[in-house]
């Protein structure tokens, strides 16, 4: 583990971007990802808020939030994001996160270890997704979560996702130019 963990930090120190296949846990679905590694979390909830501040509601309802959910789900991702954006003011991480204190960083471009089981979690920006299998899972959500996950879709935030990157599925790890390439 120790070797496998020390070849991603070294070759991903100059990396910038990533190209990633992947079965989501949740959802058994195997995709291809390209990504940026590196992205300020921080900054991109700014920008979130500041995007939904401005979003019209009628923009909303027609990229498919239901009119009736569109208000209590904007007013529930702005209550997020401030209330991150001030716990981050403090130097802490939002109490609502369930995750706190369980990642140590690795590097600086978004390598994280898990504390508990020693797996690595990888945090960056989704810029392509191209499945390969689709998912045959499926999660039931509330329809005011699914209206919340519609809108943050449409925010800088919402292309910010954490793989989970099992040591006994990491079979490679290898540099293509600038681009991190995880098999």
């Amino acid at each position: 583990m120790e070797k496998i963990i020390q070849t991603i930090i070294a070759q991903a120190g100059s990396a910038q971007f990533a190209s990633l296949t992947y079965r989501s846990k949740s959802r058994n679905e195997l995709a291809r990802f390209n990504v940026t590694i590196g992205a300020n979390y921080h900054s991109l909830v700014e920008r979130s808020k500041l995007a939904l501040e401005l979003l019209p509601i009628s923009e909303l309802v027609e990229k498919g939030v239901p009119a009736e959910l569109v208000e209590k789900a904007k007013q529930n991702i702005l209550a997020s994001l401030t209330k991150t954006l001030e716990a981050h003011a403090r130097g802490e991480q939002n109490s609502d996160y369930n995750k706190i204190g369980l990642y140590s960083p690795i590097g600086t471009n978004g390598l994280n270890l898990n504390l508990n089981d020693n797996s690595i979690q990888f945090f960056c920006l989704v810029n392509s997704k191209v499945v390969l299998e689709p998912a045959t899972k499926f999660i039931n959500s509330r329809p005011l979560t699914i209206a919340q996950n519609k809108i943050k879709k449409l925010l800088p935030i919402g292309k910010f996702r954490e793989f989970a990157l099992d040591l006994a599925n990491v079979k490679s790890v290898r540099i293509d130019g600038q681009t991190l390439v995880i098999d």
